[in-house]
């Protein structure tokens, strides 16, 4: 006689159930990934936005470098001013017409001739 338990194990095993692959789960799993990637290139801190700010903060620096050197330009200039006369006394000459003490100033004025071959007399300097 044989026990039950040993009529247990003659039997086929029994088959297994192999569980049905969940494509949903994948499908989300996918949807997530594509959300991610997009968000890291399009997204408020993504790429593009990163591209966006290294554009501006080349232009800002250059921009801070121009204005670097125009005051470098205007602090020599500042010392020119400072510790040169003479500077100053060709700037006043340049820029204000002054003359020196000594010096005489000439005015040339240029005049065109006529057909005529007279030249013209300028109407300030009429003879009275």
């Amino acid at each position: 006689m044989s026990s039950p338990v040993d009529r247990l194990n003659e039997l086929p095993p029994l088959p297994r159930r192999t569980p049905a692959p969940r494509r949903t789960e994948r499908y989300v799993l996918l949807l997530v990934t594509m959300l991610l990637v997009a968000n890291a290139v399009i997204g408020e801190r993504g790429l593009v936005a990163l591209l966006r700010a290294n554009q501006a903060h080349a232009r800002l620096q250059q921009v801070i470098d121009t204005l670097r050197d125009d005051n470098s330009r205007l602090h020599r200039y500042v010392a020119a001013l400072r510790d040169e006369p003479r500077f100053i006394a060709d700037l006043a000459r340049r820029e204000l017409g002054m003359i020196r003490p000594g010096e005489q100033l000439f005015i040339v004025r240029t005049t065109t001739v006529p057909a005529d071959g007279m030249p013209a007399v300028p109407p300030d300097t009429t003879p009275q």
